[in-house]
Formats: structure tokens, C-alpha cells, sequence
């Protein structure tokens, strides 16, 4: 983000481990890409909001459907055991006479 200092407009910037401090200009040359930089910052920011606003519904979705995964096992299993199968080593297998 763009900040004055002095008269002068600056942006900072992290590269590795360090903070590079860039000088962007002076007057009217220098605040119109100060103000460039600013909407850019904050368009990333109204991005990455949006993406985890869909993460966040996407992670509701899967749980709900893993709700109703679980209740249809357990309807599969207990449809399963009434007509006669039952569990092998995880397998369903027909029960003998």
C-alpha cells in the first residue's frame, strides 16, 4: 500500500524475509499511483474474501453431504441385513442356508 512521506509517495513490498520500501514519485504523478496501487490492494482483498466466502459454503455443502452419505450407508446396511447378507471382512456377502 502507498503511503506519503515527505512529499514523496512510497509503497512497500516483502521479498523473502525483508521489507522493500520503493519510491513511487512526487505531486500529482506520484499520488495517481499511489491511488493505483491502493485500489489494487484493495480489489486483492475483496478477492480473497470472496474466495473464502465460496470455500466457506463449499465446506457446508460437503458436510451436509456427508450427513446424508452416512444415513444412506446405514439404510444400505440394515436393508442389506434383512434380506439375508452380511459382512465379510467389509464385503457383504449372501448368508448360507
Amino acid at each position: 500500500m502507498a503511503y506519503l512521506r515527505g512529499g514523496h509517495w512510497y509503497k512497500s513490498r516483502r521479498e523473502g524475509g525483508h521489507v522493500v520500501t520503493e519510491y513511487v514519485g512526487s505531486g500529482e504523478l506520484g499520488r495517481l499511483s499511489a491511488e493505483a496501487d491502493n485500489m489494487k490492494q484493495q480489489q486483492r482483498v475483496q478477492e480473497r474474501a470472496q474466495r473464502q466466502a465460496l470455500a466457506t459454503q463449499e465446506h457446508e455443502f460437503d458436510r451436509e453431504l456427508d450427513a446424508i452419505a452416512k444415513q444412506l450407508r446405514v439404510f444400505i446396511d440394515n436393508a442389506l441385513t434383512v434380506s439375508g447378507y452380511h459382512r465379510h471382512s467389509g464385503t457383504w456377502r449372501r448368508a448360507r442356508a
